[in-house]
């Protein structure tokens, strides 16, 4: 046990290590000076805002911008300019870059999060040093959300910021789930978690929200109940202050829409995208088709889950090419699969619904409750398969229920499925296979180009990461 122990100490200290080092590319430094460009842009963000403003500077955000009564706007939540506030303490501070070092804020946040839920199911449900125990640690510190992201750019640091909030409202969850008396402390930071996460990346704040209603419903129904039961676990106060929290942060986001857009509804207008002049068929197939459109989800599937985009026909195009042309803007590199980089957490947890549908099988959760929880955590993953836009790292939006469920799928394992030998043996192979493919995508990553993948790839993917490597 004491063996076990240090084992896994030493797993999250050399995932911190590893992490850091991934973030700084090994050589570059976490804070760098920059006479202007795209990282600059929160610097913009927040000098513009505290004079009231809610534009950025067009040297910063380029293309990215969106021209609007003159001005130009950046479409990305204001809370990681609100970390550049010390900066501007500072001689020549707006040009300070420190989106590594936010990064990597966000990424300490991360690991720290799934540390908490691990040590969590550990000591409670998984036998403290178990198998089960140990796989689970290593696919939480080197596998998956926390290696896929090392690229360090603006793009990135947005979504290590919407993963870190999700990554505590997925702790808090499981706690909840696991403790009810846990909601009067954990309802409080998943509002506070939710909040962020909008004011961060939509996306992610949407799912976080539902889920959190979810969580308002069931205690507002044991505080009903709480009338005949005498259950005092739930008290009014546990389900006022989430609900101001929370709507206080839809305010916020509702107001900087206002500002930015004209009407509190919308996010970003693209319309007004600035890539437009570019890429001019952007603006026909918005039109013709949607941000979001329920005909992209079978491209969604391949994009995400079978990558089989990447195969070359014949005659020298791309396998469901005409498709992707047609209905995105753009399916991005590189080539990726979920069930290659985080095939062990997506097997616990189609373990998990396949055992909750069971009867009989032993299990300390609500399973409607578990339910609603997840399905809460899918809409930024199915809004992601129905977007007009199919990037790397809109992979970020599956995590928060990958690890969920995942999570829990380990603690069913342990209790229901132990003893299966062959099942055990399969689960640390995928394991390996999770590790080692999320750390050559991010090497793949930082060597491929943003935007449309057939622009690069014509001689064949292959050659193009050939060319791109040596």
């Amino acid at each position: 046990m004491f063996c076990k122990k240090n084992v896994t100490t030493v797993i999250w200290c050399a995932a911190i290590v590893w992490s850091i080092m991934g973030i700084l590319s090994w050589s570059h430094l976490p804070i760098e000076y920059r006479p202007g460009g795209l990282r600059l842009t929160f610097n913009s963000m927040i000098d513009h805002m505290l004079h009231g403003h809610f534009d950025v500077d067009p040297k910063t955000v380029e293309e990215e911008g969106f021209l609007r009564n003159g001005k130009v706007y950046a479409y990305w939540g204001i809370f990681p300019s609100l970390l550049r506030l010390p900066v501007l303490l500072f001689p020549n501070g707006l040009h300070w870059d420190i989106t590594r070092l936010s990064s990597i804020m966000a990424l300490l946040m991360i690991l720290f999060f799934n540390y908490r839920t691990w040590r969590f199911v550990s000591e409670r449900y998984l036998g403290g040093t178990s198998w089960v125990s140990l796989c689970l640690a290593i696919a939480l510190a080197f596998s998956g959300e926390q290696v896929c992201f090392f690229e360090h750019s603006l793009y990135q640091e947005v979504c290590f910021w919407a993963l870190a909030f999700a990554s505590w409202f997925v702790y808090c969850a499981i706690r909840v789930l696991c403790e009810k008396e846990y909601w009067r402390y954990g309802g409080v930071c998943m509002a506070v978690a939710a909040g962020c996460a909008l004011l961060t990346r939509v996306s992610m704040g949407i799912g976080l929200y539902v889920a959190l209603l979810c969580f308002l419903i069931i205690h507002f129904y044991r505080w009903c109940r709480s009338f005949r039961t005498k259950d005092e676990g739930v008290t009014l106060l546990s389900l006022v202050v989430p609900t101001v929290i929370s709507v206080l942060a839809i305010i916020v986001t509702a107001y900087v829409n206002y500002r930015r857009w004209g009407n509190p509804l919308t996010f970003a207008n693209y319309d007004l995208y600035l890539y437009n002049v570019e890429f001019p068929s952007r603006i026909v197939r918005t039109k013709t088709y949607g941000l979001f459109n329920l005909q992209r989800f079978y491209l969604g599937i391949v994009y995400f889950f079978v990558p089989v985009w990447i195969f070359q026909k014949a005659d020298g195009h791309y396998v469901l090419q005409d498709s992707f042309t047609r209905l995105i803007d753009a399916n991005e590199l590189p080539p990726s699969s979920f069930f290659l980089t985080d095939g062990f957490m997506l097997l616990c947890g189609a373990l998990l619904i396949v055992g909750l549908l069971r009867k009989g099988r032993v299990f300390p959760i609500n399973r409607a409750a578990l339910a609603s929880v997840a399905v809460s955590l899918a809409i930024p993953a199915f809004l992601m398969m129905i977007a007009i836009s199919m990037n790397y790292r809109y992979r970020a939006e599956f995590y928060p229920d990958i690890v969920f469920l995942g999570t829990l799928g380990c603690v069913y394992l342990y209790n229901n499925l132990k003893d299966v030998r062959a099942l055990k043996k399969i689960l640390v192979a995928l394991l390996v296979v999770s590790v080692v493919s999320s750390n050559l995508n991010i090497f793949l990553y930082g060597e491929s180009e943003l935007g449309p993948a057939y622009l690069y790839i014509k001689d064949g993917i292959f050659s193009y990461y050939y060319h791109r490597v040596f």
